[in-house]
């Protein structure tokens, strides 16, 4: 088991007799002076204003009127021409997409949006041309999905779409309300063979390789029973508390499930402006009094069908500025991959056609990881087979007593172009708190080092948004403040697109003020967002 303004001059004249005209050129010439050429003053000009800009209604729905107003110059008069461009197929404008508005008036217009109008924002251009000028400005159309939630056997659902295209997310009761279901029109894209894989998060510790509790259930595919769960007509809430994946280290086993000391709660809900598009709000608790070490969280774990092998991602320095894309297969068959850096917190697992499963995290962090493990006896390729394609965004977490953290993640079906572009639209107004802690590593002393006197203590940190101070630990109490911004080419090289050069610290520790004897050494990075980060303890001799 497994666990993206042209000026407008006119002449008017009446020419009747040669001297009116001689007579009608001298008195121009006193008022305006003579240089060879002239012009008359422009037409009056009018404006063209939008109110509102944008409106949205569900398919199947009428709009809320907006108001198309112009507004003359001293000297317009008449009315402007007034047409729509952009207008989808099948939508009905109220009146017809060109008409005329009198200077100084108004035009309330409605839009009636069928109930297969594609989900989403459309932007209309609105011409406006009359005494000889132009102008134009933009009405952004946005039709919202139909929503509706149900239970059926041991899942809750959720469905969004329109009267021809329906996406849906299911999660299974038994399994802690992990996602088993994402899909378009029956086409399901996430893996279901047992409790490891799913869309779930997983946590880990830095310090202890079987702490892992998992959403779903554990290693012997027992389910996580659900604490509390509720439909409302348009989100799933749930709650549970995610069994230990390998019990056996725990007082439990293949018979015997232990519960970890993890709380998630899960909100799922449609974004309803976006086609194929779920958003997934998560709380997790730490329940318990102690301190897991730092490491990479599954937050959350993603599990493909067998078809949707490659992996898609921006991997280029500049992101949000529709750079080209990666489309890449995880080299090494069933192992982890080493982290890719993904500066747009999203990734997609696709097909040969480009369709399949988008995962946009915006607070996660820039580390993803990923494997392929397929089955060559199963040929289907369905939700329950074998056969699986795998990532995990990465936030860096110390799980330290009465933790608590929260973030949303976007899950996108369908065409992976078309899901950044959705991304795209998300990623100026989503929040994204900052949860990832720094990535930091202590170089020297080596563990098992003898020290004495004042000893030199190295290493680097680094943050997806900026290290704050980096602290010297022995025996889980500070000695004091890290020099930082030492450069280290090297951590640049190994992480790049992703660290400054200048990531090295350095600091002098007196070893005089310890008894001699066994010691731990750590250190504790902070970034700017109060994310702690604690390394794993360096066992050291003091001997003076």
């Amino acid at each position: 088991m497994d666990h993206q303004p042209w000026p407008v001059t006119g002449y008017v004249g009446v020419y009747n007799a040669v001297g009116v005209l001689v007579a009608l050129t001298a008195t121009l010439c006193m008022t305006t002076g003579c240089g060879g050429s002239s012009s008359a003053s422009a037409a009056p000009d009018f404006s063209l204003t939008l109110s509102p800009a944008s409106v949205s209604a569900q398919v199947g729905t009428t709009t809320a009127p907006v108001s198309i107003a112009v507004n003359g110059q001293p000297g317009f008069s008449g009315s402007v021409s007034v047409s729509l461009q952009g207008v989808p197929r099948g939508v009905t404008v109220s009146p017809s997409s060109s008409f005329a508005v009198a200077a100084g008036a108004g035009q309330p217009v409605t839009f009636d949006l069928p109930a297969s109008t594609a989900v989403g924002p459309v932007v209309i251009t609105v011409s406006a041309t009359g005494g000889g000028h132009s102008h134009s400005a933009q009405i952004t159309v946005t039709a919202a999905s139909i929503v509706r939630t149900y239970q059926s056997g041991t899942r809750l659902y959720l469905e969004s779409g329109n009267s021809v295209d329906t996406a849906r997310i299911g999660l299974e009761t038994m399994w802690g309300g992990s996602i088993v279901e994402l899909s378009i029109n029956g086409t399901e894209y996430v893996n279901r063979h047992d409790t490891g894989r799913e869309v779930q998060p997983a946590f880990r510790s830095g310090n202890d390789v079987n702490w892992n509790p998992t959403l779903a259930g554990d290693g012997y595919d027992h389910g996580t029973p659900l604490i509390s769960q509720s439909l409302a007509a348009d989100s799933i809430y749930v709650m549970a508390q995610p069994l230990q994946w390998l019990p056996d280290f725990f007082g439990g086993g293949q018979t015997q499930p232990i519960a970890g000391d993890m709380l998630v709660e899960q909100r799922v809900s449609a974004v309803t402006t976006s086609a194929n598009t779920f958003k997934v709000h998560y709380k997790v608790t730490h329940l318990g009094n102690d301190t897991h070490g730092t490491g990479g969280q599954e937050f959350p774990a993603v599990y493909t069908n067998r078809d949707y092998v490659h992996f898609v991602y921006y991997d280029g320095a500049n992101p949000w500025t529709n750079g080209v894309l990666k489309k890449t297969q995880f080299p090494n068959l069933g192992q982890p991959n080493p982290p890719v850096t993904v500066l747009e917190h999203w990734g997609a697992l696709v097909d040969s056609n480009n369709a399949g499963l988008t995962v946009f995290s915006p607070s996660s962090g820039p580390l993803y990881i990923g494997f392929v493990a397929q089955d060559p006896n199963q040929p289907g390729g369905g939700p329950q087979d074998n056969s699986t394609n795998y990532f995990a965004p990465l936030p860096n977490w110390t799980i330290t007593p009465g933790f608590v953290q929260e973030a949303d993640i976007y899950l996108i079906a369908g065409d992976y172009q078309a899901a950044r572009s959705i991304v795209y639209q998300l990623h100026p107004s989503v929040s994204a708190p900052d949860i990832s802690a720094p990535f930091q590593n202590l170089d020297q002393p080596a563990p098992g080092a003898t020290l004495s006197g004042v000893v030199s203590v190295s290493g680097w940190a680094f943050d997806d948004v900026m290290v704050a101070k980096v602290e010297v630990l022995m025996d889980g109490v500070a000695d004091g403040v890290a020099d930082y911004g030492q450069s280290r080419p090297d951590v640049a090289q190994a992480y790049p697109n992703l660290t400054p050069v200048n990531v090295g610290f350095s600091y002098s520790l007196s070893t005089t003020k310890f008894s001699n004897g066994p010691h731990v050494l750590t250190i504790r990075a902070t970034d700017t967002s109060n994310n702690v980060a604690i390394s794993p303890g360096v066992a050291v001799t003091v001997a003076n």
